[in-house]
């Protein structure tokens, strides 16, 4: 990180936002039932969505929200890329896509002349209101706690998730990257404009979910989008919703608490600058003494 971090917020910013204002859906989904039909339950409430907000630039989809399968009766990887392709297409949005297995990047590695197969990865795939993949991005920690062990499924990626849009740069994270600030501040130094984060959180911490996504807002004067899973595990964990925009300031202006549905929120990017002119936090920090104890 230097010390001429504005001025490179803004060169890396300009000429990529078109409006000042993004209309943003989050879809809540309870994923742990019907699995067959969470693509048609999530296109519903996006209709419901735009029913009422017509002008919605963007949708978030949760963590793992469709497992893909070669089965007959469940879609495949590639037809869900192809379905959130569609999606975007049809309703003219971009859409996060939240997060599902996927191996087609890299599904083996190649070690003493044997390809060795690997864990798929956690990807979420962003993709442009004309149904373009922009980019994807690699969830990076796995959930390696609380008695679980993510690492035995997944593969970490090890790149930051930052896309430009026609609504403007945002910065994708997924789930138990919030415990780790490093993934906020490198995602604000590259001049994004929001956070995006799909999220499958488990129960029974809702209270360090909210505190997390308010410090990262707070700490980067950064507005965010976090759309977490609902619904009960047949092993007894399970997800409490719960998802949300924050402004700038660490303020929840939208959400939905404990249900299968959607909320719609709006990020003004002129009030994030307007907050970033009277707290220039982030222009305040001594890198010279960060770099000698970390």
């Amino acid at each position: 990180m230097s010390e001429g971090y504005t001025e490179n917020r803004e060169s890396n910013n300009k000429n990529i936002s078109k409006k000042d204002k993004i209309i943003a859906a989050g879809i809540q989904l309870d994923c742990s039932y019907n699995k067959k039909n969470i693509p048609d339950r999530a296109e519903s409430y996006l209709k419901q969505a735009f029913e009422h907000y017509p002008d919605i630039d963007l949708v978030i989809l949760p963590e793992q929200f469709y497992k893909p399968s070669e089965t007959s009766d469940m879609l495949s990887e590639k037809e869900i890329k192809e379905w959130l392709k569609s999606l975007a297409r049809k309703y003219h949005i971009n859409i996060v896509g939240g997060s599902f297995a996927c191996r087609s990047e890299q599904d083996c590695v190649c070690k003493d002349d044997k390809n060795i197969n690997i864990n798929p990865f956690n990807i979420c795939y962003v993709i442009d209101r004309e149904g373009r993949i922009v980019g994807s991005y690699k969830k990076i920690h796995l959930f390696d706690a609380f008695n679980i062990k993510e690492s035995d499924e997944f593969s970490a990626g090890d790149k930051l998730g930052i896309f430009d849009l026609d609504i403007g740069r945002i910065g994708v994270w997924i789930c138990y990257d919030s415990r780790f600030p490093e993934i906020a501040r490198a995602l604000s130094r590259s001049g994004v404009d929001l956070f995006c984060v799909p999220a499958a959180f488990y129960k029974p911490h809702s209270e360090q979910w909210e505190i997390l996504l308010k410090a990262a807002s707070v700490m980067n004067v950064t507005p965010l989008i976090a759309v977490n899973q609902i619904g009960d595990l047949p092993d007894g964990r399970g997800f409490f919703g719960r998802s949300m925009a924050i402004d700038a300031k660490g303020v929840i202006t939208a959400g939905i608490s404990d249900k299968e549905g959607y909320f719609v929120g709006e990020i003004d990017k002129t009030y994030t600058r307007s907050c970033r002119e009277a707290n220039p936090e982030l222009n305040n920090r001594r890198i010279d003494l960060y770099r000698n104890w970390l």
